[in-house]
């Protein structure tokens, strides 16, 4: 296994996936397992009208991430954000808390699809105790915050109360380093 992984983190219009879903915010850190850290190296918002994802989906990302109307509005086209995210992790190993969430439900499909591209590792969460473990990959989110809580003292990734994509990706790596530090990634 490399020691650069590349944790990637999405949050989604709703919880069912593609094609009913798309993902609004994406994140992605650089995880250097060697010297244990990491750096953020992207996080955007993916522009849509607001008018045609409709009251249901932009409440959910309200609720789910605190990601407003506005926002989104002034978000950058997919297929720019999508571009920017294959020039990052095209040929890399990528991972994420949860791989059936980020990978299975929505980058395996256009315009992300990472097939034959990037290397999928071991969700971070396969290597937790099953009580941090997503029962459902809608649950990531609110996992993530957990085990980030529950195994990790004082903050090391400040992000305090932070619910966004960028948030879930830095709270992600340092789970990673954690459980690497442990010897179970």
């Amino acid at each position: 296994m490399s020691d650069e992984i590349f944790v990637v983190q999405a949050l989604a219009t709703g919880p069912d996936g593609f094609p009913y879903d798309e993902i609004a915010d994406l994140a992605i850190c650089r995880v250097d397992l060697d010297r244990g850290e990491y750096r953020t190296v992207y996080h955007n918002v993916i522009y849509y009208d607001p008018k045609r994802l409709g009251k249901k989906k932009l409440d959910y990302l309200l609720g789910i991430c605190g990601l407003s109307a506005e926002e989104i509005y002034a978000g950058d086209p997919e297929e720019k954000v999508a571009e920017d995210v294959a020039s990052i992790i095209d040929g890399k190993d990528i991972a994420a808390f949860d791989g059936k969430q980020e990978f299975g439900r929505y980058m395996t499909f256009d315009p992300w699809d990472i097939t034959y591209r990037s290397s999928v590792m071991p969700s971070v969460s396969s290597k937790m105790p099953i009580s941090l473990k997503c029962r459902s990959p809608a649950d990531e989110p609110v996992t993530i915050r957990k085990a980030y809580r529950r195994l990790l003292k004082g903050d090391p990734a400040c992000v305090g109360t932070g619910r966004r994509a960028i948030h879930l990706a830095q709270m992600t790596s340092e789970l990673m380093i954690y459980m690497r530090g442990k010897g179970k990634y």
